[in-house]
C-alpha cells in the first residue's frame, strides 16, 4: 500500500478551527442553523452503524496516488479533506463514557502532507503553503518511499503545527479506525519514533506537536482546561470514541468554545481565566 498516497486524500473533505481562511460556512453559521438536539444524537447512532458498513469502500479507495500526484489533474486532491465538526448541543447520553477531548489551538487549520522526500502544508481548500523538510515519515530525503497525512493546526505565532489527528502514518490508512486507537497511536508515534519532531532542526524545519486528547468527565476537562499551554485556547474538540475520520461534517466531532463549556455540559468549571480572555 506504499504507493497509494493520493486515493487515500482523495476521499476525504473539510473541518475548520475558527478564523479560518475560505471558510465556506462559519461556525456561527453553523451555530444559528443548528438543528435539534434529538437530530444530531439520532445522526451520530445512524453514522456509527454505518461505519460498520464502510470498510469495504474505504479500502478500495486506497490505489495509484503516488503516480497521479505528479500528474495533470482536473481537481485538486488536497481540497476539502479535514473532518469538520459540529457546534456540540447537548450533553450526549454517553459523554463520560464514549467521547474524548482536546484543545485546539488558535490558528489555520491544516493538512499535513509528507511524501516523496518533501513534507509540504494545505489550506483546507487545497491551496499550498510551504514545502519544506520534517521528520514524519515520507517527509524528508532519508524516508522518500513511504507517506503521511496529518490534520494540523498551524500557529503562526510560534512556527509550529499543532497535530490533532492522523489519517495515515508511514504509509499506514487510519482513517478508517476509531478515534481512540488514532489517538492513541499518534501519540505512541509521536512520543516514541519521532520525538526530535517537536523541535526545530535542519531536518525539520517546524516543530510538530501532538495535541494529547483527554477524558470528557467533569475532572478530566478541569485538568486539561488547566495544563500550562504554549498556546491560546480557540476551542475544545470533542470525538466519539468509535468515530472514523471521514472529510466534512460530522456529528461524532463537536465543538464548544471554553465559555460554553458549563452551560452545554451542565458543569461547573472554573473558566474564569478563559472569560476574561487571558488564554
Amino acid at each position: 500500500m506504499g504507493d497509494n498516497f493520493e486515493d487515500l486524500v482523495s476521499d476525504l473533505s473539510s473541518f475548520s478551527v475558527s478564523n479560518e481562511e475560505n471558510c465556506a460556512v462559519s461556525r456561527i453559521d453553523l451555530y444559528k442553523t443548528k438543528t435539534s438536539k434529538q437530530d444530531q444524537e439520532a445522526r451520530r447512532t445512524k453514522l456509527l452503524e454505518r461505519q460498520k458498513n464502510d470498510r469495504e469502500k474505504r479500502l478500495l479507495a486506497l490505489r495509484n496516488i503516488e503516480e497521479e500526484s505528479d500528474s495533470p489533474r482536473k481537481t485538486n486532491p488536497f481540497r476539502n479533506q479535514l473532518m469538520l465538526s459540529e457546534w456540540l448541543q447537548d450533553r450526549p447520553a454517553d459523554f463520560e463514557d464514549n467521547w474524548l477531548c482536546k484543545a485546539a489551538p488558535v490558528g489555520h487549520r491544516t493538512l499535513v502532507v509528507a511524501h516523496k522526500g518533501r513534507t509540504e502544508s494545505y489550506t483546507k481548500s487545497g491551496y499550498r503553503t510551504d514545502s519544506f523538510p520534517s521528520f514524519l515519515p515520507g517527509g524528508n530525503n532519508c524516508s522518500r518511499s513511504s507517506y503521511s497525512l496529518l490534520d494540523a493546526v498551524w500557529c503562526e505565532e510560534n512556527q509550529t503545527f499543532y497535530i490533532l489527528d492522523l489519517i495515515c502514518y508511514g504509509g499506514h490508512p487510519v482513517d478508517n479506525s476509531e478515534a481512540e486507537f488514532r489517538f492513541y497511536w499518534g501519540a505512541t508515534k509521536f512520543s516514541e519514533d519521532i520525538p526530535e519532531i517537536s523541535s526545530q532542526q535542519r531536518k525539520n524545519k517546524y516543530p510538530m506537536k501532538w495535541l494529547e486528547s483527554s477524558s470528557s468527565d467533569k475532572e478530566s476537562l478541569a485538568r486539561l482546561l488547566g495544563q500550562e499551554k504554549d498556546f491560546a485556547v480557540d476551542g475544545i474538540l470533542f470525538y466519539h470514541k468509535m468515530g472514523h475520520y471521514s472529510a466534512g461534517p460530522t456529528p461524532l466531532v463537536g465543538w464548544l468554545k471554553p465559555d460554553m463549556l458549563n452551560k452545554v455540559l451542565g458543569l461547573d468549571l472554573d473558566l474564569s481565566s478563559y472569560l476574561m480572555g487571558e488564554t
